[in-house]
């Protein structure tokens, strides 16, 4: 088929996003579908330039990172980039990005970011994917513009797994949300031994106020800070080095952490490109991290892009139960906790067993996350 995949790149030109959209790009191509990559900046934000640090209209540093990214993992440089903040087309004119829909078998909008322009052809199919679920139906409930965007798609999916079970209470909204989780090209996540001690992840302290919401009465933070502080004391309560790497962590916060012991990282450095990415990942032992309070209060099911990929390179992960623990294996490679005490035993365990765990961590992405197995079943939900 030809399938366009919509997504997030030129504007947040970092390695741990752009890997999200990327495994989709590699896991489609390996199944031999002709890939084509559409951004479109709505009006979103203005692209963000991490060499400046500064958000500018000019994407230009965005466009060569991606088209180095492509030709780096043997992507054909096929994309179509839409700054509507200067009303251009990159990659492909108009007329061209037109045509390419006209004949388009699907558009697969990663995470919901791509608008659906009335002016634009429509390919046969139009299918979303929800990756930041909660939020996402919580945020329905009073938005009708965002919830109206939903619908229009032909099929909805989301990595809220539970979503529309028994085991979740979020509402659906009237739509048939298909279970699906992040995708990872194995090919290009080997195994990679390490000797380090230290376990790591990278993330965002807080988000802004607007993403906090309420549900049944209380109200939920879209904010992974309140979640850390439970588990501040973790270094003391175990023999590995524990190392985080938080963008918009507070002064405070940071002063906090390393009294207790943590090392503190520079998250952006670690992320600069794909390549960064994974070599970080690759360098370290496993990864320890904490879910946002609202993935952590309301469970659907959610799991980590970032963990994924810790656990294709054979990285032992604990992280923070979601509901994720009722289809995917637990205890042996990926852990999930609820309450330090857990996650101490959890860290034990790995340590009386790290070449097992590593192994079964590895065996944990390939029966779960291999993108050719996500992506086959994607599609035939989808068309």
């Amino acid at each position: 088929m030809t399938i366009v995949v919509g997504g997030y790149i030129v504007g947040f030109p970092l390695g741990g996003m752009t890997w999200h959209h990327l495994n989709y790009l590699l896991g489609l191509a390996e199944l031999g579908h002709e890939v084509w990559f559409l951004e479109d900046s709505g009006s979103y934000s203005l692209p963000y330039n991490p060499v400046t640090w500064k958000c500018e209209a000019d994407s230009s540093y965005g466009r060569a990172y991606l088209e180095r990214t492509f030709s780096n993992y043997g992507l054909p440089i096929r994309y179509c980039y839409y700054s509507e903040f200067q009303d251009r087309y990159f990659g492909l004119s108009r007329s061209e990005l037109d045509a390419l829909l006209k004949r388009a078998d699907l558009l697969l909008c990663v995470s919901g970011v791509t608008p659906l322009r009335d002016d634009r052809p429509r390919p046969r199919r139009a299918a979303v994917i929800d990756t930041d679920p909660v939020f996402t139906q919580l945020r329905m409930t009073d938005d009708q513009q965002f919830r109206g965007y939903f619908h229009q798609f032909d099929a909805v999916a989301t990595f809220g797994r539970l979503i529309g079970t028994s085991d979740c209470p979020l509402p659906t909204h009237g739509m048939n949300w298909i279970p699906t989780n992040q995708p990872i090209a194995l090919r290009h996540w080997p195994v990679a031994p390490s000797s380090s001690r230290r376990f790591t992840t990278v993330g965002k302290w807080e988000h802004t106020s607007d993403r906090h919401l309420e549900f049944a009465g209380e109200k939920y933070r879209s904010s992974k800070g309140v979640e850390w502080m439970k588990v501040i004391d973790l270094p003391r309560r175990t023999k590995w080095e524990m190392a985080i790497g938080m963008a918009a962590m507070s002064g405070e916060a940071k002063e906090q952490f390393t009294k207790h012991g943590w090392q503190l990282l520079n998250a952006e450095a670690a992320t600069i490109d794909c390549l960064a990415f994974a070599k970080f990942v690759a360098e370290s032992a496993g990864e320890f991290t904490v879910a946002k309070e609202i993935y952590a209060k309301l469970p659907s099911g959610w799991f980590s892009d970032r963990s994924a990929a810790y656990l294709a390179s054979g990285k032992p992960v604990v992280t923070q139960a979601s509901g994720f623990d009722r289809w995917l294996p637990t205890g042996r490679g990926l852990f999930s906790f609820q309450t330090i005490d857990d996650a101490a035993a959890a860290m034990e365990e790995i340590a009386s067993d790290y070449a097992g765990h590593c192994g079964g961590a590895r065996q944990v992405a390939e029966k779960y996350f291999d993108a050719k197995i996500v992506l086959g079943e994607l599609l035939e939900r989808v068309m």
